[in-house]
């Protein structure tokens, strides 16, 4: 009895915890982001909703992002602007970030800003960082770190994402003196995203319906993906990239099979020799070009009138003959008999 006593309670136990939900790694994080850790915890899972790792935080970004929503806090500017002017990248290698990439163009960093009135409700991502650029920040496989700073004035919460991308060796790049002391070109400070990257410029199908994308400046999947109407996952799978996500410049990516070329305008024909017949209006002044067909009448030609005068002068002269002789028998008669 007690035996299944035992059985029965167990069964009811494992019953209870199917009931129980389950805590899943793309859980949407708490609603009201106060803090710079629940920040983090928002960008990770919606890289683990895209498929992608999250990001490990490092003590520089930390401190750059950080030091940044202050900054924004006590000024009530929403900038990416640091003071004493210096820029994002010239902050990062001040303090000895290793930072990769072009330094010239401010080297593979982003910086995402957002300023709310009241606390940052994530319910999803929000609308200013829905933008390809915003959303690159937090999904690009380029950046291997970030860092978060959350900042309050009065009412009003400010609120930095920074990601960035170490150099393979850990070491600070040769030219990282250089831009100390100079303003990297080509770097934006002062648009919505503090990034550098070469727009994506789609390629043309192949005969064969492949697509081949070459990486530029600060590309990453995400962004090509977007681009090209395809996934992440789409391009990992087609080029045998695993669960890698990081691209470098130059690199060649499948990116689509059986794509439909465009249409190709038909060339156009320049005739050597071309006759244009424009008709030309018909005015009163101007005689049409149909032919008259002549209608008959009951009046003589000149031939007939000629033949007919011939003709009826001979009459006249026979009736003039025969009155002469008529007129001179008369006058014999008279002649002849006088007193009858």
């Amino acid at each position: 009895m007690k035996k299944y006593f035992a059985v029965t309670v167990v069964i009811a136990a494992l019953f209870l915890l199917s009931l129980h939900p389950k805590e899943t790694v793309s859980a949407r994080p708490q609603a009201d982001i106060t803090s710079a850790s629940q920040l983090i915890d928002a960008v990770n899972s919606l890289r683990l909703s895209y498929g992608l790792a999250p990001l490990p935080t490092h003590p520089i970004l930390m401190q750059t992002a950080q030091s940044q929503a202050d900054y924004m806090a006590a000024t009530g500017n929403v900038t990416h602007s640091r003071a004493g002017g210096v820029t994002y990248t010239q902050q990062l290698i001040s303090l000895g970030f290793p930072l990769a990439g072009d330094l010239s163009l401010g080297g593979f960093r982003s910086e995402n800003i957002l300023s709310t009135y009241g606390t940052l409700v994530w319910d999803g991502v929000p609308a200013g960082w829905q933008d390809s650029q915003h959303m690159n920040t937090m999904l690009s496989g380029n950046f291997t770190h970030i860092g978060a700073g959350v900042s309050q004035s009065g009412d009003s919460y400010y609120y930095v994402v920074d990601t960035a991308a170490t150099t393979s060796s850990g070491q600070q790049q040769d030219t990282a003196s250089t831009v100390l002391t100079s303003v990297p070109s080509g770097a934006s400070e002062a648009s919505g995203v503090s990034q550098y990257m070469i727009p994506v410029t789609l390629s043309t199908p192949r005969p064969d319906g492949t697509v081949y994308h070459k990486v530029q400046y600060g590309q990453s999947l995400w962004s090509i993906a977007i681009a090209y109407g395809t996934t992440i996952k789409n391009i990992q799978a087609l080029n045998g990239l695993g669960e890698y996500s990081t691209v470098y410049q130059g690199q060649e990516l499948l990116v689509m099979t059986n794509a439909t070329q465009a249409a190709t305008a038909p060339p156009e024909v320049t005739p050597t020799e071309k006759i244009i017949e424009t008709p030309v209006p018909l005015t009163a002044s101007e005689p049409t070009l149909t032919p008259v067909q002549p209608t008959p009448t009951s009046e003589p030609t000149e031939e007939a009138k000629t033949t007919s005068s011939t003709s009826s002068s001979k009459v006249l002269v026979i009736v003039l003959i025969i009155a002469a002789f008529v007129g001179a028998g008369m006058a014999v008669w008279l002649i002849r008999d006088p007193d009858s």
